[in-house]
């Protein structure tokens, strides 16, 4: 690479490891509350109900954006690299999520606000056990994260369309219609992760968009407290902003995959009419799926309620058919090189499917009514969040040290890790499903049997997947020295 290039490069380098390293140190910060809550329910400690509901709230707004800045970081550098962006709008898109983040904090630590990262009106203001301004505060913080998203959802999807010649060309229309003119033009298809942009920065507007209406009307209403919100408007819009802002961290950090695995498989991840196809579909069934979590709103239109099962159903054949089953095509008789880049992300890929499909059988609508209100709903997201993002994040973050370092883990630190992470992890994950189908509700400082006792057996696992992170840092920690040992 010519001097320009690469200083141009390693400023897009630094931008990506700022945004990953600042969602890694935020999810480690959560891992440790979401320690704390498990160890409440288990009474191995004494935990004042309103300090774990102020805890819960943390944990859920928290955990969300470390993953979000982890995957925008990614992609954000992933993009750059098919067409400069300005770094300058990068870092106020991450300045003001980091704001956001401290505000957040504060109106937990000393406010106490504990009603719920979804903040569903109108419990932020109805018997609060907290301070007026706790409740502004973090309807502040998360409006500033939404800015941040917006300003980068905004720089992404310009990145796209000008690159690929409009929407028609970033969706690959006429590979898939024309395939044949198409190839005779001379022009190339997006790759892989150019569609992973697209829908994160369409449904992130989209997203967005609700969020700042329902965060101005929430904040409204906290300055004037005589102006009336609608509950049920209010919490479309915010299970809209919510549910596909979590949505997209995993679709923007399956990009990561799209370009890092093939490398360990000497192959390429190819864009297909049939990929183009299933994030079509991606596209429009994460803008609906959302309604699976308004079932027992009995007064929401009945129709609407229907379109909710389907499009939960059929949101799960994109990444299950397509991407997943694509990865293990790739990997297939490719003699992969097993590393520690290339363990994870083909893990991780294996955690998306066992959250998808928790996710499905509670959007079926008969199962739902008995499962929607226990802890098998936080076993969907933890799963497909903790062995799904984080480890496509993780898997990422080693490939990238392993290429700089020219140097690989040893099968014993591989096991080590894998003994932590993917075991410590289903020891934590299982608990959740176990606790969920026998019944124990979910949001409980104070949990019925048996849930004490499934608390403490996850408990256990979150400690033996601390010890695996742990180990993964240090390992981390030796790369990136060797790296600097042996730049020039």
């Amino acid at each position: 690479m010519s001097e320009p290039a690469l200083r141009e490069d390693a400023a897009a380098s630094r931008v990506m490891w700022i945004y990953m390293l600042t969602g890694i140190a935020i999810f480690a910060l959560m891992a440790l509350l979401g320690l704390t809550m498990r160890m409440g329910q288990a009474k191995w400690i004494a935990l004042d109900p309103t300090m774990f509901y102020a805890i819960m709230t943390l944990h859920g707004a928290g955990m969300i954006t470390a993953m979000a800045l982890c995957g925008m970081g990614g992609l954000w550098y992933l993009m750059n690299r098919e067409r400069a962006l300005s770094t300058l709008v990068a870092y106020w898109a991450y300045a003001l999520m980091v704001a956001g983040v401290v505000a957040v904090l504060l109106s937990v630590f000393p406010g106490k606000f504990g009603a719920g990262w979804t903040f569903l009106y109108p419990l932020p203001f109805v018997g609060a056990a907290w301070p007026s301004w706790a409740t502004g505060l973090f309807l502040l913080g998360i409006a500033l994260v939404n800015i941040g998203w917006i300003v980068w959802c905004t720089q992404m999807f310009g990145c796209v369309v000008a690159k690929y010649g409009g929407i028609r060309g970033a969706l690959a229309w006429d590979l898939v219609f024309h395939p044949k003119q198409f190839a005779a033009s001379g022009r190339h298809e997006p790759p892989p992760q150019a569609f992973a942009a697209l829908v994160a920065a369409v449904d992130g507007l989209l997203a967005g968009a609700a969020g700042m209406l329902v965060g101005i009307a929430l904040i409204v209403h906290w300055l004037s407290p005589s102006i009336p919100l609608d509950p049920l408007w209010a919490k479309n819009l915010t299970y809209f902003f919510g549910h596909t802002f979590a949505n997209l961290t995993i679709y923007m950090a399956i990009a990561l995959v799209y370009v890092g695995l093939p490398r360990y498989a000497n192959r390429e991840w190819h864009t297909s009419q049939v990929l183009a196809v299933a994030w079509w579909g991606t596209l429009l069934f994460v803008a609906f799926a959302y309604f699976h979590h308004l079932y027992m709103d009995f007064v929401q239109p009945r129709p609407v309620q229907y379109i909710g099962e389907v499009v939960s159903y059929l949101a799960a054949f994109p990444p299950a058919v397509v991407t997943v089953f694509g990865g293990a095509l790739l990997i297939f008789r490719s003699q992969l090189r097993w590393t520690m880049g290339s363990m994870f992300m083909f893990a991780g890929m294996a955690g998306w499917i066992v959250g998808g499909f928790g996710a499905v059988i509670d959007a079926t609508i008969d199962i739902n009514s008995t499962l929607h209100n226990t802890l098998w709903v936080p076993a969907h997201f933890h799963t497909y969040l903790l062995e799904g993002v984080v480890l496509f994040v993780l898997g990422w973050i080693f490939h990238q040290l392993e290429e700089r370092s020219s140097a690989q883990s040893s099968p014993l630190m591989r096991w080590l890790v894998a003994l932590g992470v993917f075991g410590g992890g289903a020891i934590f994950l299982l608990a959740f499903y176990v606790a969920g189908a026998d019944g124990v509700p979910r949001r409980y400082a104070t949990q019925p049997p048996p849930g004490p006792e499934i608390s403490a057996w996850a408990s256990i696992g979150i400690i033996i997947l601390l010890i695996g992170f742990l180990i993964c840092l240090v390992e981390a920690v030796r790369l990136a020295r060797l790296r600097r040992a042996v730049a020039p």
